[in-house]
């Protein structure tokens, strides 16, 4: 964990994942500089103890000066469920009590303890019959939110990874150009595209990344024309015509390579350093665990292009 601030300004953005805290901050959410981030590892697992929760995020806030900043909370995908689905027959007011129904499969709480929100793969017009849903357990957002806001930083939003890479990524495309990104994990991989500073496309599919680090692209390729089909053929968009990938352990610049070979595309490891400034210099090994929060900071920027 590198600490690089003395007092608490701007916008710090944190991810709260089953391994740790990531955090960034920016003094002026406005510009591109990040003055601190890091990585605070803890094993959170799948639902965590607020009482350690809070301990671990008291040392965040107190060793990096952050106490009275304002906040952006990153939901990590272990704590979200994000589907697409038809629109629902009803008015627009009405779509968020719909859809509680439409995604009852997908969740294991109730109904009554599931808050959802929404957004449109087809952002601004808005015409496509199809939306993307998000989901999460009511009563785990408020025990964060309220653990966050003791720990001294004032809560402002919560958003998903989705648009902290979103975020990222946005500067990276010419205008009207279509950018995707490809972040593989163990044994998974998300395929996303943006647009114009809007996310068009979500999908997570699986994939064995000892395969791909191998050697062996088949499986990644056919999933990847999968989400092309259906771009093209279902929501009437344009495919990327470039990705990149997360500075993570996983995959080396020879990866991205191999996957650009094979796509025919131009693929690139993301630099953070071509989006955003740091105070100082950050150790490298850093960014694979900061990436998140650091897109995360940057929500205040993008909203206000």
């Amino acid at each position: 964990m590198e600490s690089l601030i003395s007092s608490g300004h701007g916008l710090c953005s944190i991810e709260l994942g089953p391994e740790g805290i990531a955090f960034a901050n920016a003094p002026n959410p406005n510009n591109l500089e990040i003055s601190a981030c890091g990585f605070y590892p803890y094993q959170f697992g799948s639902s965590p103890d607020v009482s350690k929760l809070r301990d671990q995020l008291l040392q965040v806030v107190s060793q990096n000066g952050l106490k009275k900043t304002k906040c952006v909370w990153i939901l990590h995908p272990s704590y979200y469920r994000l589907t697409l689905i038809g629109t629902p027959n009803v008015p627009q007011a009405e779509y968020k009590k719909a859809i509680r129904w439409q995604i009852k499969d997908i969740i294991n709480y109730s109904l009554e303890d599931t808050a959802v929100d929404i957004f449109y793969p087809d952002e601004p017009e808005r015409s496509l019959k199809k939306i993307y849903v998000i989901a999460a357990q009511s009563s785990f957002l408020k025990n964060i939110a309220n653990t966050i806001q003791d720990c001294g930083l004032y809560l402002e939003a919560i958003d998903t990874r989705e648009f902290a890479i979103r975020n990222l990524i946005t500067d990276l495309s010419k205008p009207g150009e279509t950018t995707g990104l490809l972040n593989i994990i163990d044994e998974s991989c998300l395929m996303m595209s943006v647009k114009q500073s809007n996310v068009q496309f979500v999908r997570r599919f699986p994939v064995n990344a000892n395969n791909i680090k191998a050697g062996n692209y088949s499986d990644l390729m056919s999933e990847i024309q999968r989400s092309f089909n259906y771009c093209q053929t279902e929501l009437k968009q344009e495919i990327p015509t470039k990705f990149v990938i997360p500075p993570d352990a996983i995959l080396d610049k020879n990866v991205a390579q191999e996957i650009a070979k094979n796509l025919n595309k131009e693929v690139n490891i993301l630099n953070l350093q071509e989006v955003v400034r740091y105070k100082k210099p950050l150790d490298q090994q850093m960014e694979p665990r900061c990436w998140i929060a650091i897109g995360g900071v940057l929500r205040n920027a993008r909203q206000s292009k």
